[in-house]
């Protein structure tokens, strides 16, 4: 994917939001079912109920879709922890909850999760931002410091000043990428999420 064909948010009318929606949620169905493979624009297009130029209008190619997809997972993730935030009594805690939850159902639907993220990988290197920053990925997921900011702190000295959030989510962001690819590569939920919850509790000690 070149720098030109790069995902971007974008402002879309309430017709081609609804027909967006429609396709993310044709890309994960098939994906759920059939991994990479499955996610072909014209099997998106056939199974969505639009045509193949329609698709075309939204991505250039599978990969985006995938991206799009994954994009996706990560808002409804950001939306659910403002929805619902965790209670655990400290950010660590309470990141290690919604870490678990997220292992847990990619653990449930390996193939959708392989080919969302062989779909981030192919497409990663036209992601550059203006400032040189990735524009996306799991690396910047917005509910990592939404999780780290929720609830409430039964001991004030466990809390988390702003530039302290700032610095680990980064670092917390990369790792959980890792954990999420080796799940999605097979490995034991339970055995990455000890991995991530431990390396989590460290980091935030």
């Amino acid at each position: 994917m070149s720098s030109g064909s790069r995902v971007v948010q974008r402002v879309l009318s309430p017709a081609r939001a609804a027909t967006r929606d429609k396709l993310i949620a044709t890309v994960i169905d098939l994906a759920v079912e059939g991994g990479y493979d499955a996610v072909g624009i014209r099997q998106v297009a056939a199974a969505a109920g639009v045509s193949v130029p329609t698709v075309y209008q939204h991505v250039s190619s599978k990969d985006q879709l995938l991206l799009e997809a994954l994009m996706s997972l990560g808002e409804r993730s950001t939306e659910s922890v403002r929805a619902r935030p965790p209670r655990d009594a400290t950010p660590a805690a309470r990141l290690i909850a919604v870490f678990t939850r997220i292992l847990r159902e990619a653990g449930r639907k390996p193939l959708l999760y392989q080919a969302l993220y062989r779909g981030y990988v192919a497409s990663a290197s036209g992601l550059a931002a203006d400032d040189g920053a990735p524009g996306f990925g799991p690396e910047q997921a917005a509910w990592i410091g939404e999780t780290l900011r929720s609830g409430t702190t039964e001991d004030p000295s466990a809390a988390l000043t702003g530039e302290q959030i700032d610095a680990a989510a980064p670092m917390l962001s990369m790792m959980f990428l890792g954990a999420m690819i080796g799940v999605a590569s097979g490995r034991d939920p339970r055995e990455v999420n000890g991995i991530l919850a431990e390396a989590t509790r460290r980091l935030l000690a």
